[in-house]
């Protein structure tokens, strides 16, 4: 069959297209997210914020708060510092130190209320301060027992002052941080407060001022007396703070070295049956002030320590008779024996010096003795042992062999050699007479023992 080739011609994109027909693709989907997932991440990272920031502040804070607490320590031991050194000096020095510590606290208080505003803590670094001295003056009392009546009284006055000085301080702070705000009423308590702090104390010392300054410095002060019994009895007080009733009539007036002595009976308050020999000599009388010389320590103490041992050693070599003397460092006219050892002689001057005598008479304080035995007494103390022992000591050969005897003797007693001592033998002749034969002495050692005599000659 013939070709057509009158038929149009078609372009090539205008062939029939016999494939299927694809469907069109689809267009970018739109997803929508729920607002809900929005506001749950802003949620979080507000919270996340939110955190961060409370992190930040309790940082701060916690910084802030250790910068105050290391103030605060730093200060109280500082005033620890201030507080220790002040009554230190008050007991041993200078009795005005007292006030050191408080009125420090007061300067520095006003000082740093001043620098520090409503941020001050200073009145709590001296309550802590001074408690913190209490404490350590409490555990040296427990490591130093012999001196632990001391620093108990050294811990008790301290946690006193301390509070004390908080309430001052705290006052100090709130008038000068918030003074305006402080109404009439508030400022008539501070007044008195103030007025009662200075006005109490002064008055009770006013009252009976011996005894509270032996009280708070543990150490006897001039007595004031407008009689001469009433300083008597006033100084006994001091001495042995214990009371005594003095008879007013003088039993004994003579005079040494142009003084006046008199001489009275006194009896113990608390016990009517010791009766004791006091002697006033007279210093300044028109002041009324006198040296007081009384034997109390000897009855009730000392007496018997000499009976004893003097007696031990009579029977352990054999004597008739043994002077038992104890020769105190200093101070023999009010505690112990004027023995007449080369050491009294020596020290005679200073032994009668009416200064001396008077200084000594109105600050010695013996009532720590009265609760402590008597060989406990002698042991603690530095006496020199002076003996002078008589028997029939004829044969020279036998001397070192006595005194051996009678340092064994003391040694085995368990008294301690603190100051030296001094023995004589005297030989016993026709009647009473007696003549000196023998003497040595001793100076004290490292273990305190009785040995090492020396003859002398």
């Amino acid at each position: 069959m013939p070709e057509n080739n009158n038929l149009p011609k078609l372009n090539p994109e205008e062939q029939p297209n016999n494939q299927p027909a694809q469907p069109e693709p689809p267009k970018n989907p739109i997803i929508e997210i729920p607002q809900e997932y929005y506001d749950k991440i802003n949620q979080e990272r507000q919270e996340k914020e939110e955190q961060e920031r409370q992190e930040a502040i309790e940082h701060a804070n916690q910084a802030e708060t250790n910068k105050k607490t290391t103030t605060v320590l730093v200060q109280a031991i500082i005033n620890c510092l201030i507080f220790f050194i002040c009554f230190y000096l008050a007991l041993n020095k200078i009795d005005l130190a007292i006030f050191g510590g408080p009125v420090i606290a007061a300067i520095l208080s006003i000082f740093f209320a001043i620098k520090d505003k409503k941020e001050n803590n200073y009145h709590t670094a001296v309550l802590i301060g001074g408690m913190l001295t209490a404490v350590i003056a409490y555990v040296l009392g427990l490591v130093q027992g012999d001196k632990a009546d001391y620093w108990m009284h050294f811990a008790l006055c301290n946690a006193i002052i301390a509070f004390v000085s908080f309430i001052v301080c705290s006052i100090i702070n709130a008038v000068v941080t918030n003074g305006k705000e402080i109404k009439a009423l508030g400022m008539i308590g501070i007044v008195l407060f103030f007025v009662a702090l200075v006005g109490v104390p002064y008055y009770f010392y006013q009252k009976n001022p011996e005894e509270n300054y032996k009280k708070i410095f543990l150490k006897t002060t001039e007595v004031k007396a407008e009689t001469e019994a009433d300083f008597i009895v006033k100084t006994l007080k001091n001495r042995y703070d214990a009371d005594f009733d003095c008879q007013t009539k003088q039993i004994k007036v003579d005079a040494y070295k142009g003084r006046r002595i008199s001489q009275r009976t006194c009896s113990l308050v608390s016990d009517r049956e010791i009766k004791i020999t006091v002697k006033s000599l007279a210093y300044n009388e028109g002041s009324n002030q006198y040296i007081i010389i009384d034997n109390y320590l000897d009855i009730v103490k000392l007496n018997d320590f000499r009976v004893k041992y003097a007696t031990g050693i009579l029977n352990k070599v054999g004597a008739s008779k043994v002077d038992f003397f104890i020769y105190p460092k200093e101070n023999c006219t009010f505690i112990g024996d004027c023995a007449q050892s080369q050491e009294y002689f020596a020290n005679y001057k200073k032994e009668v010096d009416v200064e001396l005598q008077y200084k000594a008479s109105s600050s010695i304080d013996y009532a720590k003795f009265l609760s402590m035995e008597a060989k406990d007494i002698v042991n603690n103390s530095e006496f020199q042992y002076v003996l002078n022992v008589v028997g029939p000591y004829g044969d020279e050969n036998k001397y070192q062999e006595i005194i051996n005897n009678i340092l064994d003797y003391l040694n085995k007693e368990g008294l301690k050699n603190n100051s030296g001592f001094e023995i004589t033998l005297f030989q016993t002749l026709n009647g009473d007479s007696q003549r000196k034969v023998y003497k040595v002495k001793g100076k004290t050692n490292d273990d305190k023992s009785f040995k090492d005599a020396q003859v002398i000659k």
